[in-house]
Formats: C-alpha cells, sequence, structure tokens
C-alpha cells in the first residue's frame, strides 16, 4: 500500500474498463488502447501529473560509489538505466 501500488493499480482498473468498453478489441497491445481513456480513469487516483522538459539524462549524477557499466557516448541505451 504505497504510491507506486496505487499506480499499478490505476493502470490495471484502466485497461480493466478500456476491456469492458471494447469487447469487440480481443486481446491487444497496450500501446493499441486509447492512452487518454486510460488516463481518464486513472487521473483520480494519481492527483497531478506534469509533464517538463529538462536535460536530464539517465547518467546525470553518475557513476556513484561502484565501478558502472556506462555508454557514455548515448546516455540513452538501455544499459544506462538497468538497475542492478
Amino acid at each position: 500500500q504505497n504510491a507506486t501500488g496505487l499506480q499499478v493499480t490505476s493502470a490495471v482498473l484502466a485497461g480493466m474498463v478500456w476491456a469492458l468498453e471494447n469487447p469487440a478489441a480481443g486481446i491487444v497491445e497496450a500501446d493499441e488502447m486509447d492512452f487518454r481513456r486510460c488516463l481518464q480513469v486513472q487521473m483520480p487516483y494519481l492527483g497531478p501529473v506534469i509533464g517538463r522538459y529538462t536535460d536530464w539524462t539517465p547518467l546525470t549524477d553518475r557513476p556513484g560509489l561502484f565501478p558502472e557499466d556506462i555508454d557514455k557516448r548515448d546516455p540513452w541505451q538501455f544499459r544506462n538505466v538497468l538497475v542492478r
């Protein structure tokens, strides 16, 4: 019972509502669902949702205390966001 649990649960609820409202769609990938409708269902549980452009990358404030296998040439590589 924490914020992350509520975020995940609200996404599951939104998926269930979408499935009930679109029974003819069958099984679909998440990208095929109407994100606006899903957010409409989720917003009462999420609180304020904002988007801002920043200069943050996964390499900001890295490396930390221990050496890491990171790709400094391309900050958006998957290995730069993977937590081990």
